[in-house]
């Protein structure tokens, strides 16, 4: 019985020293992103918004395009969508500029988003994030919109 007992307790103390083990090698707490995003604003019949994710000190800057309602097809069934360019941009309010990245877009009953660059930033720095829509390609029968017009969001980047 005294040997039982003694296994039992060996055990009970190996146990203990492995979860305290693995309770000081598990991260006190993951960053965490949080996501900010501009009003979704119509340009040329395309709903556009721009957005910024901070986890940390990272800024990761990106755009969303999109159909404003559900599209019909065209005489004769042909489906049309709306091609446009869109570019998304970083910056720092009042200072450095980040980086942009272009991207062609169709859209028909959908909605692409358009990734943009992904940075370190300093504490305490606001940054800008762009989205900007320009006339691409257009289809049979589509005039081309006006263009470029944007969308922005500035967001705070605290520690």
């Amino acid at each position: 019985m005294k040997q039982i007992v003694k296994r039992g307790a060996a055990v009970l103390a190996a146990g203990v020293a492995v979860a305290g083990a693995l309770a000081v090698s598990s991260p006190a707490s993951a960053a965490t992103a949080t996501t900010t995003c501009s009003d979704r604003v119509l340009i040329a019949g395309l709903l556009t918004k721009a957005c910024v994710d901070v986890t940390g000190t990272q800024a990761r800057f990106y755009g969303t395009v999109g159909a404003a309602g559900i599209s019909e097809p065209g005489p004769g069934g042909v489906i049309t969508p709306q091609r446009a360019e869109a570019e998304v941009s970083g910056q720092v309010v009042g200072g450095l500029f980040l980086g942009a990245r272009r991207q062609s877009v169709s859209i028909w009953n959908n909605t692409v988003t358009v990734e943009g660059v992904t940075e370190t930033i300093t504490c305490g720095s606001t940054v800008r994030a762009e989205v900007k829509l320009s006339q691409g390609p257009v289809g049979p029968g589509r005039p081309g919109f006006s263009g470029p017009a944007s969308v922005t969001v500035d967001v705070p980047v605290g520690c």
